[in-house]
């Protein structure tokens, strides 16, 4: 009795097993009329909180979790009727669905509006069509690189978590992405497969035009572009306008078609490429690709609506690279296969994928039961089938090299196995260009004086001439001058950096300083976001004035020092001049993908400090007007503070500097 009791429970404990398992549905999405494939047709459950989309021969692949069972699957795409599958359906069987053409002719169709108009519209309604809040997409992301033929040289895919902000502002400068698992596939000739393609998983972000106001739906570009009204076709019944854009000037960036729905005017998706000049625009942020560049490059960008708001769905991406000898393709893919409005929190810094990372250097091999729990996008049967004998020739030969390890663990004997070679090392990393090391800052410079308060009267008469200048100011207390200045960055390696800045002083005590030297970063923080001590070296410059006016010069050729000045009116200051090595010691946060604040402090150890009257000329071209340099003391000028003799300035800087900036640039 006990036997048959616990048989039973087994039977029902694998029943409940079975029931909780994920479901999978697969499918194959076409024309009813034509039999023909629809590629990229919309797939969705649950409202579409969860789907996928077909690839270019109309099939698809859908886990379902056993909370969402059963359910019936929405099949839509531009220009068909939607079609509906109940589930469920035979499990590992591929599901035919028809999609029914729903043309609808321009004539019956009432348009309010210009082209343009319709344009702006859409764009006017994105915060009452698209989400508001922060919204979490899950995803399928995949990058390959081929041949124009179709054999792939690399493919690598990954789940992603994307988070979005509010669409209610553009986003440039993109979101977050963290990696979930990812795998890759590398041919074994690799030699022509070494473009590392950086920031790939983040174009959900890059790529989705309404989330970043892409050029030709943006205010400050519409005198760009031609729009007109292509076509009117249907989504899901509703009537769509079919927009097209072309270049209106040489600066425009695209060209193609957005669709928009008619009545709320909601952006259901673009096909769209870069023009020959936005190609050269674009490109020009990556000059250091050198033989990678692109020459072409088009995307597909595709919405759908859930819960009353429109969604990221699809992006594809594809560039063709013209290197010596053939052409390549390199193509990104992102689906949108959940979408969670409540669990919106940032990911950790430590897991967010950022714009110099490479999204092949990941470490895991190719296997074809790698998605099995993962909603994917479905591979095209050439190239599935490429990639599954490459991972039986790689499994047989890594029996092999089982086998011959083995082998060669036994004594040698005539006619044995000799081990294959080692496989050669990876190539090193490509070394980076000029420009791809050349950054910037900009900062605030908090400089200490010291101001002697009181009357100060300079005469200037110099000899053997009529011109002379008596020009007197009041000196007020001063203790700190802020100071804007802005660096040139070149790094050496990822902890050396060189620099050169300068700034200017302005008020009534005028000036500006300049500064070149060297500084060291090491990364405090490995897991968390980055943190950097500075340590650095300068060799600076400082230059504080006081102006004493314009006088009049009788004197047609006046020489001062060897410098001759023409001009009949004469600025003179009286201005100290403060060099030194400044040791420097600060922290540096990095607060975007690559952006960073820092703060240091520098002590000038002063090597050489002089005063001397500065006599300018005002008047004529700027690159062409002289001034002259007069060191004191001299028996030519006359220096007093409240009617006392002075041999010097009676301004310099404190030798503890403090600076607080941002830089632009990786490191």
């Amino acid at each position: 009795m006990l036997r048959f009791l616990l048989l039973g429970l087994l039977v029902l404990l694998t029943t409940i097993a079975g029931a909780q398992q994920m479901s999978t549905v697969k499918g194959r999405v076409l024309d009813a009329q034509t039999r023909r494939p629809v590629p990229y047709a919309l797939v969705g459950a649950v409202g579409n909180q969860l789907g996928t989309s077909a690839n270019e021969e109309g099939r698809f692949s859908l886990s379902i979790p056993p909370e969402y069972q059963p359910q019936a699957l929405e099949i839509t795409f531009i220009g068909y009727r939607k079609a509906t599958l109940p589930l469920p359906v035979p499990a590992e069987q591929e599901v035919q669905i028809l999609l029914e053409p729903a043309p609808t002719q321009l004539a019956n169709v009432t348009v309010s509006g210009s082209a343009l108009g319709i344009v702006r519209a859409a764009v006017a309604r994105i915060p009452r069509n698209f989400a508001t809040r922060p919204v979490q997409l899950t995803g399928f992301y995949r990058e390959s690189s081929n041949l124009p033929e179709g054999r792939y040289l690399y493919l690598a895919e990954g789940v992603l978590r994307v988070r979005k902000e509010s669409y209610r502002t553009a986003h440039p400068t993109g979101g977050d992405v963290e990696l979930v698992q990812t795998r890759k596939y590398e041919a074994h000739d690799t030699s022509r497969t070494q473009l590392n393609w950086q920031a790939g998983p983040l174009i959900p972000h890059r790529f989705d035009f309404v989330y970043n106001r892409a050029d030709f739906i943006s205010k400050a570009h519409y005198a760009e572009y031609d729009y007109q009204i292509a076509d009117v076709t249907t989504y899901n019944g509703r009537p769509v306008y079919a927009i097209s854009f072309k270049p209106r000037s040489a600066k425009a960036n695209y060209q193609g078609r957005v669709f928009i729905d008619l009545d709320s005017y909601a952006f259901l998706g673009a096909e769209f490429s870069l023009t020959p000049g936005g190609v050269k625009r674009y490109q020009a942020g990556f000059a250091a690709m050198g033989d990678y560049a692109y020459s072409r490059r088009s995307r597909q960008v595709s919405y759908q609506r859930y819960a009353g708001r429109w969604y990221l769905k699809r992006v594809w991406d594809q560039a063709a690279s013209q290197q010596p000898g053939r052409e390549y393709q390199h193509t990104s893919e992102f689906i949108t296969t959940a979408i969670d409005t409540a669990k919106t929190r940032r990911p950790a810094y430590a897991d967010r994928f950022r714009p110099d990372d490479v999204f092949l250097r990941n470490a895991v091999a190719y296997d074809s039961t790698f998605w099995q729990n993962f909603t994917t996008l479905v591979l095209p049967r050439q190239v599935e089938q490429q990639l599954l004998d490459e991972e039986r020739q790689r499994k047989a030969e890594q029996l092999f090299s089982d086998s011959t390890a083995a082998a060669a663990a036994q004594p040698v004997v005539p006619d044995s196995v000799v081990p294959a070679p080692a496989p050669a090392p990876p190539a090193a990393p490509r070394r980076k260009g000029f420009l791809e090391r050349l950054s910037y800052s900009s900062s605030l410079v908090g400089m200490p004086l010291q101001v002697t308060e009181g009357n100060l009267a300079v005469a200037y008469a110099p000899a053997g001439s009529s011109f002379s200048a008596v020009g007197s100011s009041q000196l007020e207390p001063r203790r700190l001058s802020v100071v804007p200045r802005f660096d040139y960055l070149f790094r050496l390696s990822p902890h050396w950096q060189l620099h050169y800045g300068a700034g200017s002083l302005r008020g009534a005590l005028r000036g500006g300083l300049q500064a070149a030297g060297v500084h060291y970063l090491q990364n405090l923080s490995r897991k968390r976001r980055p943190v950097y001590v500075r340590a650095g070296l300068d060799y600076s410059r400082i230059v504080l004035r006081q102006r004493l006016g314009r006088f009049n010069n009788p004197d047609a050729g006046l020489q001062v020092n060897g410098t001759s000045l023409d001009a009949t009116r004469l600025a003179v200051g009286l201005q100290s001049i403060t060099k030194g090595l400044a040791p420097q010691l600060g922290l540096e946060v990095k607060i975007g993908s690559n952006l960073y604040i820092f703060t240091e402090a520098s002590y000038c150890i002063q090597t050489a400090t002089t005063s001397e009257l500065l006599v300018e000329e005002k008047q004529g071209f700027f690159l062409s007007r002289a001034a002259a340099r007069v060191r004191l003391p001299s028996p030519d000028v006359q220096v007093r503070l409240n009617e006392q003799v002075q041999q010097s300035a009676p301004f310099v800087p404190r030798p503890l500097l403090l600076r607080i900036g941002i830089a632009v640039g990786g490191h």
